[in-house]
């Protein structure tokens, strides 16, 4: 599926709205008209924005060769960086992502200018019951490997009530949990705190869209 398809879905943008704030920002439009998911996950760059939407989501990836087909977690699929599951022979088909009532999703991006790889990024996805968070999801993009999912902040927003200062915990919890590295587009601490500030904001406008707040 193209980058431009993603971006232009009104069925995929009530559902994951988090895709189209994604492929908003991502690269310019001779790359969004020619560029696939499937390519861009495949490429395993631990700055790339829709590794980290799709484990926000929990979404799997089916991969086929000759013999049959196997479903793995995008944990499991991203082995390194720039190292997929994916072995000789095999190729990524299929993204599949569950759909589930009172879901809420958004994307925050810090880049040098519009359409660059990322200085920090945060994928945010909550699910409601009422005032509840039922289960929630964060992944960070372009501030070490190992966190496009992180367990803490899971733990943290399941059955919590959305306040500011759960917000303020759940980004403290996710700038903690990287391992940012200083280079060309910033120091350390500068792109913690970012991981901190995008994770509150993508958090606040998941849960405002759950609540039917925002679009």
């Amino acid at each position: 599926t193209r980058h431009r398809d993603l971006l232009d879905s009104e069925l995929l943008a009530e559902y994951f709205p988090i895709f189209r704030d994604a492929e908003r920002v991502i690269a310019d439009p001779v790359v969004r008209n020619r560029g696939t998911l499937g390519g861009s996950l495949c490429q395993a760059d631990p700055s790339e924005d829709l590794s980290a939407v799709c484990t926000t989501l929990d979404a799997s990836c089916v991969i086929r060769s000759t013999t049959g087909e196997r479903v793995v977690s995008m944990a499991e699929f991203h082995v390194g960086p720039y190292e997929t599951a994916v072995g000789d022979g095999e190729m990524l088909t299929e993204i599949r992502i569950p759909l589930r009532v009172g879901g809420g999703s958004a994307y925050e991006k810090v880049e040098r200018r519009a359409g660059d790889w990322a200085v920090v990024s945060s994928g945010a996805a909550v699910w409601l019951d009422g005032d509840t968070i039922t289960s929630g999801r964060v992944g960070l993009a372009a501030v070490g490997p190992n966190t496009t999912s992180i367990g803490p902040v899971s733990e943290a927003l399941r059955g919590a009530v959305p306040t500011e200062d759960l917000y303020r915990q759940v980004g403290e919890i996710a700038a903690e949990s990287c391992s940012p590295q200083t280079d060309q587009r910033g120091t350390e601490d500068y792109k913690r705190h970012l991981a901190m500030e995008l994770t509150r904001r993508a958090l606040r406008r998941s849960v405002a869209r759950a609540q039917g707040q925002e679009v």
